[in-house]
C-alpha cells in the first residue's frame, strides 16, 4: 500500500509523499513567518501572530506551494503555471475564508480595503502574489529543498513527516474545537495563548524598532504612508467604478425590461391581427365550402 501511495504522489508531483508533506510544512511555516513579521509590521506597526492554528504555520501558504509544485511538474511554461497556480490558490483562499467565516464565525483576513476584492475574502493583489510566489517557490526554492532532503537518511525523512503530520492533525482538531466553542476551556486557552504570543511579539518588535536608526524609521513610515494613501486612492476608484458599473447595469436592465415589454405588446398585437385574419379566412373558406356543397 505504501508503494502504491508513493507511486501515485510521484506521478502527480514528481516526489514521494513524505517529501511533498515536508515541503507543505516548510512553506506553511514560511507563510506564517511572513504574515507574523513583515505583513503584520506593515499593517499594525508591530509583530502579530497571524496563524489560525496553535503552531507556527499557515496551511494556506503550504497548500498554495504544493499546488505550485504540482503545476510545475505538469506545466513547463512559467507563464501558464503562474496563471493556473494563481487561479487555484485564490479559489482555495476563498474556500478557506468561507469555511472559517460561515462555519466557525472567524475572520482571519479581510481585503475589504484593497482594490478589486470580492467580499473581502480575495483580491487581485493576492492573486498576483500567489501566482508569483508559487512559481518562484516551485522552480527555484523547491529543487534546493529536495536536494537537501536527498542527503538525509530516508528513514529520518519519513519519521519526521509522520511526526509533523500527527502534530498538524492534533493542532487542527484542537483549533477546530476551539473555533466552534464546543469546549469553553479550550476556547479560553486558545484566546489566552494567542494574546500571550501577541504580547511577546509586540515587545520584540518594539525592541527591534528602538535599535533601528531614526532616519531609517522615518523613511520607512513615510513610504508606508505613501503606499497606503495610494492603495486608498485605488480602492476609492475601484468603488467608484463599481458604482458606475452598477448604474450602467441598472440602466441596461431598465432598457431591456422596457424593450421586452414593447416586444411583448407587439407580439400580442400581431397575434390578435393574425387571429383576426385567420378568422376572416376561415369564414371565407366556410362560405366557399357551403357554396360548393350547394
Amino acid at each position: 500500500m505504501n508503494i502504491n501511495v508513493n507511486a501515485f504522489f510521484e506521478t502527480v508531483s514528481g516526489m514521494p509523499l513524505d517529501y511533498l508533506f515536508l515541503s507543505f510544512m516548510l512553506y506553511s511555516f514560511g507563510g506564517w513567518l511572513l504574515e507574523t513579521t513583515i505583513i503584520s509590521l506593515w499593517e499594525s506597526g508591530h509583530f502579530l501572530n497571524r496563524g489560525s492554528l496553535l503552531g507556527p504555520y499557515c496551511p494556506v501558504y503550504g497548500g498554495g506551494a504544493v499546488l505550485g509544485i504540482i503545476m510545475a511538474h505538469h506545466i513547463p511554461h512559467p507563464a501558464v503555471q503562474f496563471f493556473a497556480s494563481a487561479c487555484l490558490c485564490i479559489v482555495c483562499e476563498y474556500v478557506c475564508a468561507t469555511i472559517l467565516e460561515d462555519g466557525f464565525h472567524v475572520k482571519l483576513w479581510d481585503y475589504s480595503g484593497m482594490p478589486f476584492n470580492y467580499k473581502g475574502r480575495i483580491c487581485l493583489l493576492g492573486f498576483m502574489f500567489f501566482g508569483i510566489a508559487t512559481t518562484v517557490v516551485s522552480r527555484f526554492a523547491e529543487p534546493i529543498f529536495v536536494s537537501l532532503l536527498d542527503r538525509v537518511d530516508p528513514r529520518i525523512v519519513t519519521i519526521t513527516a509522520i511526526l509533523l503530520a500527527l502534530v498538524l492533525a492534533g493542532d487542527t482538531i484542537l483549533s477546530g474545537v476551539a473555533f466552534s466553542r464546543k469546549s469553553r476551556k479550550l476556547y479560553r486557552f486558545y484566546i489566552r495563548y494567542h494574546a500571550m504570543l501577541n504580547r511577546e511579539f509586540r515587545s520584540i518588535s518594539h525592541a527591534i524598532q528602538r535599535r533601528v536608526p531614526k532616519p531609517i524609521m522615518v523613511r520607512l513610515k513615510a513610504m508606508q504612508a505613501a503606499i497606503l494613501r495610494k492603495n486608498h486612492t485605488l480602492n476609492e476608484r475601484h468603488i467608484e467604478h463599481k458604482e458606475q458599473l452598477s448604474e450602467y447595469r441598472d440602466q441596461v436592465t431598465e432598457k431591456v425590461g422596457a424593450y421586452r415589454e414593447h416586444v411583448s405588446e407587439k407580439v400580442v398585437e400581431y397575434r390578435e391581427q393574425v387571429s383576426e385574419k385567420v378568422g376572416e379566412y376561415r369564414e371565407k373558406f366556410d362560405d366557399k365550402i357551403d357554396k360548393f356543397r350547394k
